[in-house]
Parts: C-alpha cells; structure tokens; sequence
C-alpha cells in the first residue's frame, strides 16, 4: 500500500512539475489526430501549421494557470524555545597526570601460525 501511495504521489508531483513537457509529449504523440481534428488553421493547409497552433495554445492556458496558481507564501515560523528553569551545578574535575599501567604475566597467545603483517616485496 505505501509503495502505491509513494508512486501515486511521485507521479502527481513529476506532473505538475512538467507540465509543459507532458504537454508536448502529449502533442508530439497524437500529432495526426491533433492535424487533422483540433487544429485552429485546419482549413488554411497552405500555413503547414499541424497542430502547433494547438500546441502554443495548450501552452499558453498552462501557463496561465500557473500565474493564476496562489504562489506558496514562505511564512516565516517563529520557535519560541522554552527552557525549564534549571539550577547549574558544577562537577570538580580533578586532573592527575599520574598514569596507570596493568601488568600481566599471561602471554598472548595468538592461533594465528605466522604474523599476518608481510612487507612488500620488490
């Protein structure tokens, strides 16, 4: 259902965005019945206009319309912060720059036959 919906949703998006290209795909994949059917100059042949008449004028109400569109607002989101009042306490740090080393008398064993670092051969 969510891949659906996210599809669904890519899809409007890609739509609105492309208008125009959409427009002329539409245009450029029904050019003949476009010709021959919704052409204003139809009845001129000599003006060879095959539809690009329509297709400006597709493209103009496009246009228009995204004029017409409310323009998204940016208002301006004011975040208060709100801090709960809150007594500082300050922790004592001590600094030693004595230093601790654990000693241990069992030997690393390692089940590892040779080493695994090898320097490079030339």
């Amino acid at each position: 259902m969510r891949v659906l919906a996210t599809i669904l949703l890519f899809i409007s998006i890609f739509l609105q965005t492309f208008t125009s290209f959409v427009i002329q795909a539409e245009y450029l994949l029904n050019k003949s019945y476009i010709a021959n059917n919704l052409c204003v100059n139809k009845d001129k042949p000599a003006m060879h206009c095959n539809g690009k008449c329509y297709l400006s004028k597709r493209l103009k109400e496009q246009e228009k319309q995204d004029q017409q569109a409310p323009t998204s607002k940016k208002e301006r989101l004011e975040v208060i912060p709100f801090f709960l009042p809150k007594q500082f306490s300050f922790a004592v740090v001590s600094i030693s720059t004595r230093q601790e080393y654990y000693v241990t008398d069992t030997p690393i064993s390692s089940a590892f036959l040779c080493s695994i670092f090898h320097p490079p051969t030339f």
